[in-house]
């Protein structure tokens, strides 16, 4: 089997971000890394530059943030047709040493997933949700039709459906979820077997960085930066929407469920893309999140 195209992308929080990608590399599992910071003002692409392992195979730093599902769908881009994706979002810390592994091990058992996530400890209190468990030859995972993002890993036969990330709504892994389970023959769900953390911060007495850290000469934090440029919540204040008239459009047979990209223009020639959304979407990051 091909490795696991993984893609992490990096914006602002050079301390968690150092913690989480050494976690991510302390493992002998065998993946294809793309490391993607969308135009981080700290010490995050110094780091990423800084880091050597063979299994990295891009770092790619853009010159404006144009919002993660813009960087998400570089990297999908660059998959090849028999490779599984796996998107983990730059706040996780994996525990687990294969997590790998342990993603296969469901998938394979149960063909009708499409997308598997990874949920932290107290994710389904916070939620106050109770998915399904399923279970086969020991093995089981919980079947649930909204998997909020943080860590996913997709199936390389679902994007013949979807394509790739909604550019047009940029809600992502809502988006993600109800397309699949909607419009394809896939189910989404969670595995149980990864265990994951979620811190949002580094102290700065704590950070792997903090000797070289050029933020705090100028009396600020890199969660600072990254607070005053975090704006994934007005976007979806503004822009909410979009998915319902996108659904509704796909219900109405007006257009499939895939999704182009910018970053594949054969995809935006063979199918339906609204380049006006797409383009409004990609300036309010770029207005607002650099």
């Amino acid at each position: 089997m091909t490795p696991p195209l993984v893609c992490f992308v990096t914006f602002n929080r050079a301390g968690l971000i150092a913690r989480n990608l050494a976690a991510l590399l302390n493992t002998t599992e065998d993946f294809e890394l793309y490391i993607i910071d969308n135009n981080s003002q700290d010490d995050t692409w110094k780091f990423i530059e800084s880091l050597k392992d063979d299994r990295i195979k891009c770092k790619k730093r853009f010159d404006l943030n144009r919002g993660v599902v813009y960087a998400i769908n570089y990297a999908l881009s660059k998959r090849k047709k028999d490779q599984y994706f796996i998107h983990i979002d730059c706040d996780v810390y994996i525990k687990t040493k294969d997590w790998i592994t342990q993603f296969m091990k469901v998938m394979n058992t149960f063909p009708e997933i499409g997308l598997l996530g990874v949920a932290r400890d107290t994710l389904f209190q916070e939620k106050n949700i109770s998915p399904k468990i399923v279970t086969k030859d020991g093995i089981s995972y919980y079947q649930y039709h909204s998997v909020i993002g943080s860590c996913i890993c997709l199936r390389p036969e679902l994007f013949d459906y979807i394509g790739y990330f909604n550019e047009e709504t940029c809600w992502a892994d809502v988006d993600t979820s109800l397309r699949i389970n909607r419009f394809t023959p896939y189910k989404t769900g969670f595995i149980q077997s990864i265990e994951i953390e979620q811190t949002q911060y580094v102290r700065c007495e704590q950070c792997m960085l903090k000797k070289q850290c050029t933020v705090l000469k100028k009396s600020m934090t890199c969660l600072d930066i990254h607070k005053s440029r975090h704006k994934h919540g007005e976007f979806a204040k503004k822009f909410r929407n979009k998915l319902s008239i996108y659904l509704n459009e796909v219900n109405a047979g007006k257009r499939t469920v895939y999704c182009a990209s910018i970053h594949d223009p054969d995809s935006i020639r063979n199918h339906v893309y609204n380049k006006e959304w797409a383009e409004e979407n990609f300036q309010f990051y770029i207005d607002y999140a650099n």
